[in-house]
């Protein structure tokens, strides 16, 4: 991801194939992953949250949704618009940002843990 390696072309072709109809969720660990999960379970609890609170949290959710479906509808017309050298360049400053922030979180962890 960090440095843009190219897919080997045997990968290249098996994606290419029309009769291959395998679907990949690759959305729905960004969308439902354990911190989300944990985040809901966590605001929406019903002696610490009052029903306004867990409905806001639940509108929220629900904007986080559509504003997600937007995009993803609106991936082909991007994706023309930044062309295959823009997608690069995004990958990898999104992976740039990943690494940072578990680079950020192992070092929370080490402050914590030895009382820094």
């Amino acid at each position: 991801m960090i440095f843009g390696e190219n897919k080997a072309k045997s990968e290249l072709s098996h994606i290419e194939k029309e009769e291959d109809k395998a679907i990949f969720p690759l959305a729905i660990p960004s969308l439902a992953g354990p911190g989300a999960i944990l985040a809901a379970i966590l605001l929406t609890e019903n002696s610490k949250h009052n029903f306004l609170d867990q409905a806001l949290t639940a509108l929220m959710m629900i904007a986080v949704m559509f504003i997600a479906w937007v995009l993803m509808m609106l991936s082909n017309r991007i994706f023309a618009y930044i062309g295959n050298s823009g997608a690069a360049i995004i990958s990898r400053v999104m992976g740039l940002i990943l690494s940072a922030v578990a680079f950020s979180n192992m070092l929370q962890v080490l402050k914590v843990y030895f009382n820094l």
